[in-house]
C-alpha cells in the first residue's frame, strides 16, 4: 500500500482539497461569480472533492494528480515572483518551497512502495 509514511501529509493534502474544491463549487455553481467560467469553475472544483476524497484512501492515481498540482502551483508561484515587491515575495517563496516539497515526498512515497 502506498504511502504508509506519510498518512499526516496526505490527509493535510486532502483536507486542502476537499475545502478548495467545496470553495470552487460553492463560488462559480451557487453565487454569480464570472459566469463565463462557471463550468470549469464547478468541474475544476468537483476534481479538486474528488481527489481530496481518493487522497484519504491513498490512491495512487490521487497521489500522482496531487503531485501534480502541487508542482504546478510550484511553477507558478516561482514565475509570478519577478511581478511582486516587498513581502509578498516571502510568502510567494513559501509556498513554491511547500508545494515542492509535497510533490517531492509524494512521489518518493509512491517509488519506494513499490
Amino acid at each position: 500500500m502506498a504511502a504508509v509514511r506519510y498518512i499526516g501529509m496526505f490527509r493535510t493534502a486532502a483536507v486542502a482539497y476537499l475545502l478548495f474544491g467545496a470553495a470552487a463549487v460553492w463560488r462559480y455553481g451557487l453565487s454569480f461569480y464570472d459566469p463565463a467560467h462557471r463550468l470549469e469553475g464547478i468541474g475544476f472544483g468537483i476534481l479538486g472533492m474528488v481527489i481530496g476524497g481518493f487522497l484519504f484512501k491513498r490512491a495512487r492515481l490521487a497521489i500522482v494528480l496531487s503531485a501534480v498540482c502541487a508542482a504546478v502551483v510550484a511553477l507558478a508561484a516561482v514565475i509570478a515572483v519577478p511581478a511582486l515587491h516587498g513581502p509578498p515575495i516571502l510568502a510567494f517563496a513559501a509556498i513554491a518551497i511547500v508545494a515542492t516539497l509535497y510533490a517531492a515526498l509524494a512521489l518518493r512515497s509512491l517509488s519506494s512502495s513499490s
